[in-house]
């Protein structure tokens, strides 16, 4: 299985949820938004694929979008 690598997760809906803690537009967390440029590339995969099972559509489609790029270009 690739690493589920994206530059963000986000679909640019950024909403926090009342108590602050998590987005509504993508799902991560709060500590997640904030340090997911400094995050290894094992905890993006595993957020990522937290957000895989419990988010809709539209952040499926941005991860797997970005997915199937970086397949791609390893393919050639």
């Amino acid at each position: 299985m690739p690493i589920l690598l994206t530059t963000s997760p986000c679909i640019g809906q950024c909403q926090l949820t009342p108590d602050k803690a998590r987005c509504l537009g993508c799902g991560r967390l709060r500590g997640e938004i904030k340090s997911w440029k400094s995050m290894a590339p094992e905890q993006r995969h595993d957020v990522n694929l937290r957000l895989l099972v419990t988010q809709g559509k539209k952040v499926r489609k941005r991860i797997l979008r970005e997915v199937a790029k970086s397949i791609d270009q390893k393919a050639r």
